[in-house]
């Protein structure tokens, strides 16, 4: 599977880079974050998410700043377009 994508954390917030060779537009982008809840059961971990809305068009190399709200994100969603393709890349942090 090709990989569009990299993420860097640094601690504040997510750089999100095009590693491919085609110039892409990103549409939205969620980020993740597991949290520890309390339950009936005991503890537990919920995963919520925090959706930003983009309109970025990244050449290749070019990275993109997404701030985070929690300081530890587990996923990160990114919705793009490439060519005439609207795609979908899931990224594990």
């Amino acid at each position: 599977m090709m990989r569009y994508f990299s993420v860097a954390n640094n601690g504040k917030s997510l750089l999100i880079k095009n590693i491919s060779e085609r110039v892409l537009t990103l549409f939205a982008v969620t980020v993740k974050y597991g949290v520890t809840v309390d339950t009936i059961d005991g503890k537990g971990i919920r995963n919520i998410g925090d959706d930003l809305r983009m309109n970025k068009t990244l050449g290749q190399g070019e990275t993109v700043e997404v701030p985070l709200k929690l300081p530890d994100p587990v996923l990160l969603v990114v919705i793009f377009r490439d060519g005439e393709m609207v795609r979908r890349e899931d990224i594990s942090i």
